[in-house]
C-alpha cells in the first residue's frame, strides 16, 4: 500500500487532537501502519516554539520559525509516507497562515507571503479536513480542559482565524466538517473522506 498524508486543521477546542488519535485507532485496528504526528513539532525548533523561549516576537518572526520547524518535520514526513505508512498530522501550514494572518494586538502578517514562504517546505497532503465550529463554542471546551489560556484564545482573535481558515480551504478544496456535533458523529465524517485514500 502507497502511504498517505491527513492533515487536521481548525482553531483551538474544536477536538483536532481527539479525532486525529481516534482515526488512528480504526486504522489500527484494521492492520494499518499509522504515524500520529503534530505541528509545532516537540522537537528541536518546535519544541523551542512550545516553550516561548522566543518571548516576545513579532506574528512575522514566529511564522518564520515555524516555517524552519516544518521543513524538517516534512521530510520525516515525507520518509513515513514513502514507507507505506499513514500519517495524520494536527495542525500543519494552513495553521501558520490562518493563525498568522489574523490580527493579535495590531499585529499581522500578509497571507499571500505567508503561503509563499511556506510552499518550498510542505508536501500536499491528501486531504486536509477542517473542523469547523463557533469560536464561542470553541473556546468553552478550551476553558473545561483546565489548562492555561495563551495568547491565541479569546474571541476575537479566533473570529479570524476561522475566517482565514474557511478561505483557505474554498482556496485549496479541504474538506470542512461541522465539529460542534457529538464525537461519533465527526468520526463517521472524517472517516469517509479517509476511506477513499486507505
Amino acid at each position: 500500500m502507497s502511504g498517505v498524508f491527513v492533515v487536521f486543521e481548525g482553531i483551538d477546542g474544536v477536538g483536532k487532537s481527539t479525532v486525529c488519535r481516534s482515526v488512528a485507532d480504526v486504522l489500527r485496528a484494521r492492520g494499518i501502519d499509522v504515524t500520529v504526528t503534530a505541528e509545532p513539532t516537540h522537537e528541536g525548533i518546535g519544541a523551542f516554539i512550545r516553550s516561548g523561549g522566543a518571548g516576545p516576537v513579532s506574528q512575522r518572526t514566529e511564522a518564520l520559525l515555524f516555517v524552519a520547524d516544518r521543513n524538517d518535520h516534512t521530510e520525516r514526513i515525507v520518509r513515513e509516507v514513502g514507507s507505506g505508512r499513514v500519517v495524520l498530522c494536527d495542525r500543519y501550514f494552513a495553521s501558520t497562515v490562518a493563525y498568522q494572518s489574523a490580527k493579535l494586538d495590531g499585529d499581522a502578517t500578509d497571507t499571500d507571503w505567508l503561503i509563499e514562504i511556506n510552499s518550498d517546505f510542505v508536501r500536499r497532503p491528501d486531504a486536509t479536513i477542517l473542523l469547523d465550529m463557533d469560536p464561542r463554542d470553541s473556546l468553552g471546551r478550551v476553558g473545561s480542559r483546565g489548562e492555561e489560556v495563551s495568547k491565541f484564545e479569546n474571541l476575537g482573535f479566533l473570529e479570524q482565524v476561522r475566517d482565514n481558515f474557511l478561505r483557505l480551504a474554498e482556496r485549496f478544496g479541504f474538506h470542512v466538517i461541522d465539529a460542534s456535533r457529538g464525537r461519533e458523529d465527526v468520526l463517521r465524517d472524517v472517516m469517509a473522506v479517509i476511506e477513499g485514500l486507505v
